[in-house]
């Protein structure tokens, strides 16, 4: 390659080189940016979230054990709940508002409604088991 110096044609190899990486690096830049990049566009190939922290809901039945009225909260012995993976147990839960504690009592045997995720569920409707 020959570039013009004081009015003359002259070779210079450092030049040309320089000229070269650059031109490289512009072609990969613009390659990058013509596929999309890295940046968040390539969010829409990701996979779904994992079970673990997408909502779910389920449906299960169980003893009331506990009532806390106050911190608006019941305590179930409950079946095994396969919709999110628990064995039986009992666990104390928190009540939506618009669930009327009032309605259930200690002993009672109740279906009940959960949604929630990571473990952390919330009942969401209480009514009577057959």
């Amino acid at each position: 390659m020959y570039f013009v110096d004081n009015h003359r044609w002259t070779s210079r190899p450092g030049v040309l080189a320089a000229a070269l990486i650059s031109a490289t690096l512009t072609l990969q830049i613009g390659s990058a940016s013509a596929q999309g990049g890295t940046g968040m566009s390539d969010m829409k190939k990701m996979a779904p979230m994992s079970d673990a922290k997408a909502a779910k809901s389920a449906t299960a039945t169980g003893t009331v054990t506990a009532l806390n009225a106050a911190d608006h909260k019941i305590t179930f012995d409950h079946g095994p709940i396969p919709a999110i993976n628990w064995p039986a147990m009992t666990m104390e839960f928190a009540v939506a508002p618009s669930v009327d504690l009032a309605k259930v009592k200690t002993g009672d045997k109740v279906n009940f409604t959960l949604s929630g995720s990571g473990g952390t569920y919330t009942v969401q409707s209480i009514t009577p088991a057959p």
